[in-house]
Parts: structure tokens; C-alpha cells; sequence
């Protein structure tokens, strides 16, 4: 699937309108096929009429448009309550959390389908209705749609048992720690997909060719890089390309004129090619975590920072994420690799370098705007060290061990200017000193992030 395309099915899904739309559809289908299979077969509809559920079915065309009525009307205050209970929880979780959370919300696929069945059920019953009282071949009168009405019925009943499901789904999605877990299991899996097998690290500040002259691609739209197609990306290249670095990583914010790509060695490039380059990265108004670890992250530290503010002071919620950090870290340290660099791999003769990341990079993301919020919350600080030293005891590279004693300084100077109480500076001097001795002595023992 091309960037595009994938950029398209995403924005698709985190639509609030997606699924419902799709249940519509299948409610209008089932409001025009089920009326003709009774109309149909009217003899089914008096087979049908030997079960149980035909007790509570109309037996005719008037006491059936009052049944379907009332039956209509219900779900539709239900479908209101159930709507008004969906713009609360995504009004609350952006006052109270972050606004980077509204999409997460808006493309909860329970909440969709929730409001989907609702909706279809609705449709169906406003189908049916319609038909009820048309002539028919019976000649005793009006036939009554025995299949349809049963299924009415089944689905009405349906919709009411779920709407004590859906208020708890709701007041069960605005919790912290259930937020905070999903954004975590997201990274994890995002992390997961990054395969670092085959690139080899750099840490020139900018590779590539120096005795060659390069040809510089420029973007043309502007806004976030949401996905890079990279198999596309070196099938767009023209005959005789034998190096391409990538300037930017997904989640940078584009200008137009800004530097994109460079290729070795100078070549001439056609529209067509430009365009087929340019084809292969997916460009849009807001960041996603497909492909940005980063962007999750920064999920969790906006949570934080709100917890941490005057107005919320709601120091549980700052330790939480924290929490959920130090897993996503220990992931991270799991790749072993520096992230401060540039990965090169080569793929069919081509060089392909494109910006690295690693445990600093999520570091200086994940603690450093923390501390500083946290000055005043020993709490805060006192996890922060010890999070560091648990991902201190699982990682090997030595650069990255002194990553993570250069962070957890920076902690333990903001508690220090804090003018803490003399306890608490004691305490994050004795988690300093723990996290000095695990950056001296990693752990043999492999690095296994589960949720």
C-alpha cells in the first residue's frame, strides 16, 4: 500500500464517522432484503410464527407501526445519550489531559461500533416501517413481515442491553491508567515493527559522498511526515543513483523549499521522477505514531506536564507516565543502538542513510521537560531516578549508560535548586547514587518489555 493510500485508510479509522457509516449501510441493506424474503416466502413467516419469540411480535399492520415506533423512538434518545456521553469524554479528556488525545478518542473502534449498531438498528426499523400495510397476494389482508419484525425486535433488544456496556466503556476510557497503558502498548508496538538488523549506525553529522556534488530534492507541501515508504522510495530513483539520504524523520514539520532528500551522484530528474519521489512519503496536518515513536511519547510527557500544572496537581497521574516511560525505555535499550547518528543500509546496490533513533533521543523527550515541571513534587523526581537506574541495569553500550547518568544530573540538579526539604533532597541524592552504581555495573540478563 502506498504512503498515500496507507495515510488515507489511517485518517479513515481515527474517523468518528467510519464505522458508523458502514453499519448504516448494512442496516439499509437489511431493511430492503428482509421485507422481500417475507414477501417472498410467506409461508416462512408462518413457520417462523411456531417459536417462542412470535409471542411478543404484532399480529397486525397497525399494532406493528406502533411496536415500530415506539421502538424507533427509544433508540433514538438512547443513540442522544449515548452521543452526549461520547462528546463529554472527549471534551474532558482534552481539558483534563492533552488535546493530542482527541483523535485517540474519536478512533475508538468500540465507541464506533457502539454508536454503529445504534444507528442501525435505527435505519433498520425506519426501512421497516415504511413497509408495513403494502398490498400483498394474502387474501385475507395485509401479510405481516414476521422475519423482519423478529429481527426488529432482536436488535432493539440488543441495542438496550448495550447501553450499560457503553457508559462504562466510557467513564472506563477517560481513567489515566487505562490511557496511559494504551499509549504505551502503541510505542511498544511501533517499536516492535522498527527493524535495526540491517542498518549500520554513523555518527557523521551529515554522510554521504563528499567528493561527489549531490542533487538536492526540495519539499513542496507543508506539514508533518507521517509515513515513509522506503521500498518506494528506492524504486523512484533514477538509473545511476548510488547514494540518497533521507533529510528528514517521520514526524518533522515541512516547509516548502525545505531540503528533502539528497542524491549521489548529480543527475537530472524528469517531473514524472520528482513527482514518483515525492509520492513516496505521506505529508499531512498532524502527527500519528505510525512510524514516530517520538510522537507517543510526546502523548505521555503533555500528560504529564497537565498533571503537574497548578490546576490539575495531580501528582498519581505524573508518576503513572512516568512508570509507563521507564517501560517504553527499556524497549528502547533493548534495540542497542545510539540513536544520535544516521542508519545506512544498503538495498540493491543502493546506499540509503536516513536519521537514527535510539535511547537519546528518548531521553531528552521523555525527562527532559519532567524534572522541571516536577521541581516542587519530590515524588516525581525520586521514580524519574529510579526508572533510570532500572533502564541503567539493562543496558550494555556504554554511551548510552553515560546518556543516562547526564539525565538523571539533570534531574537531580532541577530538585536541588528547588529548595526541597532536606528529606527529599536526601532521598533523590540516594537514588543519584543508585543510579551511578547500575550505569557502572549493566546486567547481563536480556531486556523484556511485556503488556
Amino acid at each position: 500500500m502506498s504512503p498515500h493510500l496507507a495515510k488515507l485508510w489511517n485518517s479513515l479509522q481515527a474517523s468518528l464517522s467510519f464505522r458508523p457509516v458502514l453499519f448504516v449501510t448494512l442496516g439499509i441493506t437489511l431493511g430492503l432484503v428482509l421485507p422481500a424474503l417475507d414477501q417472498s416466502w410467506p409461508a416462512m413467516g408462518r413457520h417462523l410464527r411456531g417459536f417462542w419469540l412470535s409471542t411478543y411480535l404484532p399480529t397486525t399492520p397497525d399494532s406493528s407501526r406502533d411496536v415500530l415506533i415506539g421502538m424507533a423512538a427509544a433508540l433514538v434518545t438512547v443513540m442522544a445519550v449515548a452521543a452526549s456521553m461520547t462528546m463529554v469524554t472527549v471534551q474532558l479528556a482534552s481539558t483534563q489531559y492533552t488535546p493530542r488525545l482527541l483523535a485517540r478518542f474519536m478512533a475508538d473502534h468500540g465507541t464506533q461500533r457502539m454508536l454503529g449498531v445504534y444507528l442501525l438498528t435505527v435505519v433498520y426499523l425506519l426501512l421497516l416501517l415504511g413497509v408495513m400495510g403494502t398490498p400483498s397476494e394474502d387474501p385475507q389482508g395485509t401479510s405481516i413481515p414476521v422475519l423482519s419484525l423478529g429481527v426488529a425486535l432482536l436488535l432493539t433488544l440488543f441495542c438496550l442491553v448495550l447501553l450499560p456496556y457503553f457508559l462504562h466503556h466510557a467513564a472506563r476510557s477517560v481513567e489515566a491508567s487505562s490511557i496511559i497503558a494504551s499509549i504505551g502498548r502503541e510505542i511498544i508496538r511501533e517499536l516492535e515493527r522498527l527493524n535495526v538488523d540491517e542498518v549500520q549506525e554513523l555518527s557523521t553529522p551529515l554522510p554521504g559522498p563528499a567528493e561527489e556534488e549531490a542533487t538536492v530534492i526540495t519539499t513542496r507541501e507543508t506539514g508533518y511526515v507521517q509515513l515513509v515508504d522506503y521500498a518506494r522510495l528506492l524504486e523512484a530513483l533514477p538509473q545511476g543513483v548510488h547514494t540518497v539520504r533521507l533529510d528528514v524523520r517521520t514526524g518533522d514539520f515541512l516547509f516548502p523549499g525545505l531540503p528533502l532528500l539528497s542524491l549521489w551522484p548529480q543527475v537530472s530528474l524528469s517531473e514524472q521522477q520528482r513527482r514518483r519521489i515525492h509520492a513516496a512519503l505521506a505529508v499531512g496536518h498532524t502527527r500519528t505514531t505510525q512510524q514516530d515513536v517520538l510522537y507517543g511519547v510526546r502523548q505521555l510527557v503533555d500528560m504529564a506536564l497537565k498533571a503537574l500544572s497548578p490546576a490539575i496537581n495531580d501528582v498519581t497521574t505524573a508518576v503513572m507516565v512516568v512508570n509507563e516511560l521507564g517501560a517504553v525505555g527499556r524497549a528502547v535499550a533493548g534495540k542497542g543502538r545510539l540513536g544520535q547518528g544516521w542508519w545506512m543500509r544498503r538495498c540493491d546496490g543502493v546506499t540509503l542513510l536516513r536519521p537514527g533513533f535510539g535511547l537519546i533521543p528518548f531521553l531528552q523527550d521523555a525527562f527532559g521537560e519532567i524534572p522541571l515541571a516536577a521541581a516542587s513534587q519530590p515524588r516525581v523526581n525520586l521514580r524519574i531516578m529510579e526508572v533510570l537506574a532500572e533502564i541503567a541495569s539493562v543496558e550494555q553500550a556504554p554511551a548510552m549508560r553515560v546518556a543516562l547518568v547526564q539525565t538523571g544530573r539533570a534531574v537531580y540538579e532541577a530538585a536541588r535548586l528547588a529548595n526541597q526539604r532536606e528529606r527529599d533532597v536526601r532521598f533523590i541524592e540516594e537514588r543519584w547514587s543508585e543510579l551511578q552504581k547500575r550505569a557502572t555495573t549493566p546486567s547481563t540478563l536480556p531486556c523484556e518489555t511485556v503488556h
